[in-house]
């Protein structure tokens, strides 16, 4: 593929600032309105961040162990 141009560089950074607004909006919007506590989001939070971590480790390890083994055979 070509090169990035600063221009592509620009709108990705913007449209992940957008996005950084909007989810944080939205959390404001959950505590304002719906009386939720910040305990209990960053709890989710955290919960969230781990539930990602134990899937991502395994699936570390099974594609390492399949990189090895096919390694291993050629």
């Amino acid at each position: 593929m070509g090169q990035k141009t600063h221009k592509s560089v620009l709108v990705k950074k913007s449209t992940w600032i957008i996005s950084m607004v909007a989810c944080f909006a939205f959390i404001l919007m959950a505590i304002e309105v719906y009386q939720v506590s910040t305990g209990t989001i960053v709890k989710n939070l955290l919960l969230v961040i781990l539930g990602i971590i134990a899937i991502q480790i395994p699936a570390f390890l099974i594609a390492w162990v399949v990189s090895k083994r096919r390694k291993r055979h050629k």
